[in-house]
């Protein structure tokens, strides 16, 4: 095994943290320009150790969560740029809490932000390549946590999206449903909503 590794996978990590920091920075308009450099450096960082041969289990599973992490934070930062640059504030604070219950969400919402930053897209589970995008997203968020997705089975996560659907349908009588990855305080949930039914003449 590269003596090296280990170094690596610390840099990789403390660079990952700190270019977390700096989009936040960003985004709240603490810095003028987004972190471009600091984030090609991680780039390079998990370029260079995706190249070596690790023969740990223990450091490909580290490997594997960071690279994860990576690849959901900057799709969410990049979703935050371009509604940043279209003027849109998607991307602001999340709601405050009600004393009470919290009201339901908007039956429509094809974007959402969770409450500690994560992103989740909606995904009708209409079809197998749909479900199979939904698992990858949920997998994706599962490792950027730090838990080892390994074991889990598409089989399995297709049977509970058919079971939670199937429960959502007999309790509202809803025909379309929407799915979606949250993650709220570190804990990774699939979240389904009814969908309302198109137009007349929309498909």
């Amino acid at each position: 095994m590269p003596v090296s590794i280990e170094r690596d996978l610390d840099l990789l990590e403390r660079s990952l943290t700190s270019l977390k920091v700096d989009y936040e920075r960003f985004f709240a308009g603490d810095l003028k320009t987004p972190p471009v450099a600091s984030r090609r450096k991680v780039d390079e960082i998990l370029r260079r150790v995706g190249n070596v041969e690790v023969e740990r289990a223990a450091e490909r599973f580290r490997l594997q969560a960071l690279q994860g992490r990576f690849t959901v934070l900057t799709e969410l930062w990049d979703k935050r740029l371009s509604a940043k640059e279209e003027g849109r504030g998607l991307f602001r604070a999340p709601r405050p809490a009600a004393a009470a219950a919290p009201p339901p969400p908007p039956a429509h919402r094809p974007k959402s932000v969770s409450s500690d930053g994560e992103g989740s897209t909606s995904v009708k589970a209409v079809g197998r390549g749909d479900m199979k995008s939904l698992f990858d997203r949920f997998c994706a968020a599962r490792a950027a946590g730090g838990e080892d997705v390994s074991k889990l089975r598409y089989e399995r996560f297709e049977d509970l999206v058919k079971k939670q659907a199937a429960e959502i349908r007999r309790t509202t009588g809803a025909t379309r449903l929407a799915f979606e990855v949250q993650t709220r305080e570190g804990k990774v949930r699939l979240v389904g909503r009814p969908q309302p039914a198109p137009a007349k003449g929309k498909p």
